[in-house]
């Protein structure tokens, strides 16, 4: 006979042995508009190492044809049709899965209950996948869309101009004073390894020194051609050009959120002496 209190305790021990559901935010200080590009290509290096994730595009840009997602049903939709969150999910000409918070000017309207609305559905959605990816920017508060947002974790890419590391402090900057001192992770695109960890060194001595935070370094994205060859013929660089290097950077940064995955280290609050 089927034994359903059994299948309720195997059930429940699953729950409690998974690792935590992840969101992982990401906000662009660079000047160039090439972060659906990299959003999709570094989701697409994590499903190449096993994970399920989610993309949710929650940026101000209105990005909704670079994510496929033009005449998709926004989260911010299901909530005030009361329709299941699946109606949201879409699935990507790269397999991974897309959604969207908002339709075009749809945030400006938006009110605390269906803002807390929105958030159970995204906080629902993060038991689902292993991971989602966030491509998101700050409202004029200073915050992100969701408090499950400014509750995880938030990296920070930017590249050596100049003038984006001077936005990229000033995001953090911001953010600190909203959300209080915590940590943040810093991705530098359009450089290689060396070239990254110096901007990473200056920028996390000015946080320590004047906001008194930890960066952590996720890696570099080097200026690869293959990059743009490879959305040209509508595919992944990981898969087009799996030899590249990067493909072979993104799978590294692919990692890294991994590591820290099993690792179960929080990007929260955090307070330092």
């Amino acid at each position: 006979m089927h034994n359903f209190h059994n299948d309720q305790a195997a059930g429940l021990r699953r729950i409690m042995s998974a690792p935590k559901p992840r969101v992982v935010s990401i906000i662009s200080a660079c000047l160039e508009t090439t972060q659906p590009r990299i959003m999709t290509n570094l989701a697409a290096s994590l499903q190449m190492q096993g994970q399920e994730v989610l993309i949710m595009h929650a940026s101000q840009h209105s990005r909704d044809s670079q994510y496929a997602l033009t005449k998709a049903v926004s989260i911010y939709d299901i909530c005030q049709s009361n329709m299941n969150n699946e109606k949201a999910v879409k699935v990507s000409p790269y397999a991974f899965s897309v959604a969207k918070l908002a339709n075009k000017n749809q945030q400006a309207t938006v009110d605390e209950t269906l803002q807390l609305q929105a958030n159970q559905r995204v906080q629902q959605l993060a038991e689902q996948f292993d991971m989602i990816l966030v491509d998101v920017s700050m409202n004029d508060e200073g915050k992100l869309a969701l408090p499950i947002l400014n509750e995880s974790e938030i990296i920070i890419q930017l590249s050596r101009n100049p003038a984006s590391i001077k936005q990229a402090y000033a995001v953090i900057k911001l953010l600190c004073s909203q959300l209080g001192r915590r940590s943040f992770g810093i991705i530098v695109s359009d450089a290689d390894n060396l070239q990254a960890e110096i901007v990473f060194k200056n920028i996390q001595q000015v946080a320590k020194r004047f906001l008194q935070i930890e960066l952590e370094f996720f890696g570099a994205i080097p200026n690869d051609d293959h990059l743009v060859r490879a959305t040209k013929l509508g595919r992944t660089v990981i898969d087009a050009f799996p030899k590249a290097k990067v493909s072979a950077a993104l799978s590294h940064i692919a990692k890294k959120f991994g590591e820290n995955m099993h690792a179960n280290i929080s990007f929260k609050q955090v307070s330092y002496r």
